[in-house]
């Protein structure tokens, strides 16, 4: 999640916030960035479970001294390999909804400019940012809204990084 909306900053830091800016490209170019990241993510993340289920399928049949192929827990691991993967693969597409959404809004009409609609995406992108800091330390019980600023912290100063960067290149 994080990766694709940082990649997401960057492509609107390097296309939308420029002289001649053209919606198209600004969304030809996120499109092909998050279907790209997706199709990585799925398949580098699979082939990682993979090996792990592997290993763990194969300290399991030691322990029993018996094959485990096609059995209950080779399947179930195959099934978590599977469902791991499929998440992380369409966490790229759902930055991608959300933070194309308001340049979608603006092709048709209802966001008035290209610039207002580039910063709404950067601020969609900031909110997701949040919303998964947010939600990690949540879980990992270690200050849901400190991580989720942390975050943030994060991401407002990459913005500005590419931003500057992008101004004197």
């Amino acid at each position: 999640m994080f990766d694709a909306t940082f990649v997401v900053l960057g492509i609107l830091t390097g296309s939308a916030f420029v002289g001649g800016a053209q919606l198209e490209v600004i969304l030809g170019t996120l499109v092909a960035a998050c279907l790209a990241m997706s199709i990585s993510t799925g398949v580098s993340v699979y082939e990682a479970e993979m090996i792990e289920s592997e290993i763990q399928l194969r300290r399991i049949e030691r322990a029993m001294l018996t094959p485990l192929r096609d059995t209950h827990p080779d399947k179930e691991l195959r099934f978590m390999r599977s469902t791991v993967s499929l998440v992380n693969a369409a966490a790229p597409l759902v930055v991608l909804l959300v933070t194309s959404s308001p340049l979608l809004l603006f092709r048709i009409g209802v966001v008035g400019d290209l610039t207002s609609a580039a910063w709404m995406s950067v601020f969609a992108a900031v909110g997701i940012v949040f919303g998964a800091g947010f939600y990690l330390g949540r879980i990992t019980r270690t200050g849901a809204v400190k991580k989720g600023i942390r975050m943030v912290v994060i991401a407002v100063a990459t913005f500005l990084a590419l931003t500057l960067l992008e101004k004197y290149i």
